[in-house]
């Protein structure tokens, strides 16, 4: 099983707007939930290529990127240098052991990552650490429906194999738990549908599946349960690829 640091470092030349668009209504969903003005410090955990915190830059006073891949974190330094951003830092760190004193920042946002995470519970532990009385978390990641266990058992098998490092596709009644435990006071919890339909051939080539992961994924998806392929609107393509719909929770919580 790869690390998420391997994994990412891997696939950071393969980065690019595309990734985005499979999530950028979770992206407008938190930069339009979040509220943030010119007084506020972001930290944007598992910053990737800096999507996220370069969109928090006009918004904020200052922006911390951080991410457990250097090459991801060179990407992210490289944009930001290109679109003339001088407002946002990128540091190397785990989101379980935020490198940051407690109560210096007013948002804590993390998209499309947290099911990399070896324990969310202590990445909300950590945000709440690290926020100042009053700020919040602000979370997108990839989720699976309540109450359909095998939708999610199916969800999570397909993509630890297609990605090594996947940990776990949480459904949005665990994420207000987690959120919950960790102190947080709960704003909004939604299950968002992205509106860009994503290829199964591209998405595999992107995490570097291939050989017989990939015919394994293949075989998942032309035998996908029919919750699945209802959830997920699984299309088989004439081709013989296919296009699905992955859905996205998105949290807001507030440290009381």
């Amino acid at each position: 099983m790869a690390t998420s640091e391997e994994q990412f470092d891997r696939q950071a030349a393969h980065y690019n707007a595309q990734w985005n668009q499979w999530s950028e209504v979770s992206l407008k969903w938190l930069v339009e939930h979040s509220h943030c003005s010119k007084d506020h410090r972001v930290l944007d955990v598992a910053t990737g290529t800096g999507f996220t915190a370069l969109a928090f830059s006009g918004l904020a006073k200052q922006v911390v990127g951080l991410d457990v891949s250097e090459g991801m974190l060179k990407q992210a330094r490289e944009q930001a240098s290109a679109k003339g951003i001088h407002n946002v830092t990128f540091e190397k760190g785990p989101a379980e052991e935020l490198p940051f004193a407690g109560a210096g920042f007013d948002f804590v946002t993390c998209r499309v990552a947290p099911h990399h995470f070896l324990s969310i519970p202590k990445f909300c532990a950590e945000s709440y650490r690290v926020l100042r009385a009053g700020g919040r978390l602000l979370v997108a990641d990839t989720t699976v429906p309540d109450g359909e266990p095998e939708v999610d058992e199916w969800q999570n098998k397909v993509e630890a194999i297609r990605d090594t490092s996947h940990v776990r596709n949480c459904s949005p009644a665990e994420w207000r738990s987690f959120a919950e435990q960790a102190g947080f006071v709960i704003e909004d919890v939604v299950e968002l549908e992205e509106e860009a339909p994503m290829q199964m051939r591209d998405w595999m080539k992107k995490s570097g599946c291939a050989g017989e992961a990939a015919k394994q994924v293949e075989r998942m998806f032309a035998d996908a349960p029919a919750g699945a392929r209802e959830q997920f609107r699984i299309t088989h393509q004439a081709d013989g690829d296919f296009t699905f719909q992955w859905m996205r929770v998105v949290l807001s919580a507030r440290k009381a």
